[in-house]
């Protein structure tokens, strides 16, 4: 593992004027007096005029939603789900830059969010009590794992980890987990859309991610499996690799339908829509316990080490895909996803991955080592 590659990108990011990039370097790349003390860059990122809009555009009017009861039951009809896919695009945006800081908007949305927790352990949205309190198998509870997922990422990171209901729903996304350590939709689901255990897989994996350290031990074998499951569905191919791709890089589903062709099957309408961020899908898998000499995750690290530039940074190879994203969503400006289109934070997560990539290997043990 090379230690120069990952010097020569702390150096880069030490110089970056970004608040949260310098923010996340400062927590993440062992080095925090390079980049400044963490209060003072908690106060640059809050200062943020992006962070001031996702508030007052996205969570705001979920807020008050929330107050008025246009979110629950009948009343919600297409308002709900599009106010909680805003509200979730909102979270995912402040918590990539940094913005931890506890907002009325933000407490509003974090405090319903927790009387969602099911007696059985999982969350469901406003809209959908009905359907959790008359749900009895399985099969009808597997719908509640990605929201039961991006509550326990959300409330982690604004600081509501400590709530008993966080651990009573960790266990249920456990319960849910397949013997070969993925999350799938039901069957029928499964055969319409096998892209489906991916995205749900993904969720888990970016919450067992949050996960802080003392928790990690509780949850060893379903993070192991995990792990497992992770690195051998994703980044299957390393040919002409990019920090950002325009076709899914994931194998099919080990128990989905057979496809021919280039990865698993997806919508039609989304073809033209797709980018993958192979980095984002390389640090998950080592952040939540996957071997770097996985024959899936090794090529994609050996091309960092090899494709860095001269100072420090890794880059877009194609930068045209930045005005493709902000343009194939009304709400691009936003999404949490144009973050990951600038060098600084492509830089930032090679230097991650290999940093964590450097300690596992540092590691004899088998035992998962934390992010």
């Amino acid at each position: 593992m090379s230690f120069s590659a990952l010097a020569s990108a702390t150096e880069f990011l030490a110089r970056c004027d970004g608040a949260a990039i310098r923010l996340h370097a400062a927590r993440s790349l062992g080095s925090p007096r390079k980049f400044g003390t963490i209060s003072a860059l908690r106060e640059g990122a809050e200062r943020d005029m992006f962070a001031r809009d996702v508030r007052e555009l996205f969570l705001l009017p979920y807020a008050q939603a929330l107050r008025n009861g246009r979110l629950r039951g009948e009343a919600s009809g297409i308002l709900g789900p599009v106010l909680s896919s805003n509200a979730s695009v909102a979270l995912d945006a402040l918590i990539a830059r940094g913005c931890l800081r506890p907002s009325e908007a933000v407490n509003v949305v974090l405090d319903d969010m927790l009387t969602r927790a099911h007696p059985r352990g999982f969350f469901y949205e406003p809209y959908q009590a009905e359907e959790a309190y008359s749900a009895r198998s399985r099969e009808e509870e597997i719908c509640f794992v990605v929201i039961t997922a991006f509550c326990v990422r959300y409330l982690i990171a604004f600081g509501r980890g400590r709530d008993s209901r966080i651990a009573k729903a960790v266990a249920w996304l456990c319960k849910m987990q397949d013997q070969d350590g993925a999350w799938r939709p039901s069957r029928t689901r499964l055969c319409r859309n096998e892209t489906e255990g991916y995205q749900l897989t993904r969720a888990v994996a970016q919450a067992f991610a949050e996960l802080p350290a003392p928790a990690l031990k509780r949850y060893v074998p379903p993070r192991r499996r995990l792990a497992a499951a992770w690195a051998d569905r994703v980044l299957v191919r390393c040919e002409d690799p990019d920090a950002v791709l325009t076709d899914l890089n994931i194998a099919e589903d080990p128990q989905g339908p057979s496809h021919a062709g280039r990865g698993p099957d997806i919508p039609t309408a989304l073809h033209d829509r797709i980018l993958y961020f192979p980095l984002e899908d390389l640090w998950l898998a080592l952040a939540v316990g996957a071997s770097p000499k996985h024959p899936h995750l090794a090529p994609w690290i050996q091309w960092l080490e090899e494709s860095q530039l001269a100072d420090g940074s890794w880059r877009l190879g194609d930068p045209s895909l930045r005005e493709r994203l902000l343009l194939s969503d009304p709400n691009g400006r936003l999404r949490a996803e144009a973050l990951f289109l600038t060098d600084e934070w492509i830089t930032l997560r090679g230097a991650q991955i290999l940093r964590i990539a450097r300690k596992r290997t540092r590691v004899p043990s088998a035992e998962p080592v934390a992010a």
